[in-house]
Formats: structure tokens, C-alpha cells, sequence
């Protein structure tokens, strides 16, 4: 059965890779962004099955999206669905209360975020999750070239607890990292918040924060085609 799904042939086996290819078999595994599963949701649950071991949790906020991935992956690969737990609704809402359901000693092996455009979105899901994770952990994200990644990943980069590198294997980018120890240094966490500050106050942002939503519609309409991009969803 072929299901549609994101991520083109080398990132897909890059998440795979990141599953199989551990010291240790991953047990918890997050997905923020299902789409219809055929991309990463199904290459996650097939590594899990290989392996023996594991289980995914996905998050997906659409709720047309969301029925189709359930009937999708029920259809394609039945003997992994044991392995996966859906999960409705947007991440800034669901991550904490799905934590909270775990207790406090509940940890995070890998984590995969491909949510929203909007790259408040996974500061948000990182901040989230990252003292769930222990070191070794692995967090992957899609659309690390584009604005989506466009606050996560100088931010992690400003981390000294985190070792990452971008896979340059599509248009959009596939971001890598690996927790090397508990915590950040002081230094290296107020230069990260330093750095987020200062792109938060950028003024394409400071508009998308508070402007409704139709409103930057109309002004991306407006702008050349090129600009347009680069303001809403292009590369950075």
C-alpha cells in the first residue's frame, strides 16, 4: 500500500538510521506533525518493529489529516500498530499533558518534530521535551533550511549540552541532534535565550506575532514573489 508522506528517500532513511542504528533500542519515541503517515510516521514504527522494541507516539493537529493517517497506517503495517499511540491536537497543548499522564520520570529517546510553519512552534515542543530526554537522546526536525527551523536550530546550536548538524540531502533540510550530557552551561544557555530575544524582535516576526493572521496574508500577497517566500515559509 502506498500512502503519502513527507520526507524524500535519504531523509527517510536517515530516521530510520537514528532508530536502528543506537547503543540502545529506543522505547519512546515522539513525532510532532503525522501528516498522512506514509512519510516519517511509518518509517518510525517500521524501524520500532525491526528493532523489537520501542513505541511512537504522533501528534497531528489537522482533524481530517489525523483520521486518514489512523486508517493509513492500520491498513499498511497492522503489525506495528500495536506500537503506536495517535494523539489529536496541537503539540503546545498535548506534549504537556501527555507528559504529565507519564510522571515525572517518564524520558524521551528520540523525538522527530514536523509541525507547523510557525518556528515558535518548535522552541515551544523542544522546551517542552528536553529535559525529558536523556543524554543520547536524538531530536530530528524537518525543514531545517526554511522558517520553521528558523529559531530552533541556532538555538540548540548555542547549547553545549547538544552536538547537531544539518543534512543538506533535500531543499528543505533535515536537522540532527544528539544530548551529550544533562545540561547546558550557564554561558551557553544565556547566549541560546540571547539569541532567541533577538529573533523573536525582528520585525517580520514581531508582525506575525501580533498581527491577524489574514492581515499578513494580504501583505505577503503583496510583496514580490521572492520576498514572499523568504517571509512566510522559504529558506533563511
Amino acid at each position: 500500500m502506498n500512502i503519502a508522506g513527507q520526507l524524500n528517500k535519504a531523509e527517510r532513511q536517515l530516521l530510520t538510521d537514528a532508530i536502528l542504528n543506537t547503543p540502545t533500542k529506543p522505547k519512546v519515541v515522539l513525532e510532532v506533525g503525522t501528516w498522512l503517515g506514509g512519510g516519517s510516521t511509518l518509517h518510525i514504527l517500521q524501524a520500532l518493529e525491526k528493532n523489537q522494541c520501542g513505541h511512537l507516539w504522533g501528534i497531528e493537529a489537522d482533524r481530517s489529516i489525523y483520521e486518514s493517517m489512523l486508517a493509513n497506517i492500520r491498513a499498511a503495517l497492522p503489525a506495528a500498530s500495536a506500537r503506536f499511540t495517535p494523539l489529536f491536537g496541537h503539540s503546545q497543548k498535548v506534549i504537556p499533558e501527555w507528559l504529565a499522564q507519564h510522571g515525572k520520570d517518564f524520558q524521551i529517546d528520540v523525538v522527530f518534530l514536523d509541525g507547523g510553519n510557525n518556528p515558535a512552534e518548535q522552541i515551544t515542543e523542544f522546551r517542552a521535551i528536553d529535559a525529558r530526554m536523556p543524554p543520547g537522546g536524538i531530536l530530528m526536525s524537518h525543514d531545517a533550511k526554511l522558517r520553521k527551523g528558523k529559531w530552533l536550530i541556532p538555538y540548540m546550536r548555542s547549547l553545549d549540552n547538544w552536538e547537531s548538524q544539518i543534512h543538506d540531502v533535500s531543499a528543505e533540510g533535515l536537522f540532527f541532534a544528539r544530548k551529550i550530557k544533562p545540561q547546558p552551561s550557564a554561558e551557553s544557555l544565556r547566549v541560546a535565550r540571547a539569541h532567541l530575544l533577538r529573533m523573536r524582535l525582528e520585525p517580520a516576526e514581531l508582525a506575525a506575532a501580533f498581527l491577524p493572521a489574514p492581515i499578513c496574508g494580504a501583505v505577503l500577497r503583496l510583496l514580490p514573489d521572492r520576498l514572499s517566500l523568504k517571509l512566510g515559509q522559504g529558506k533563511v
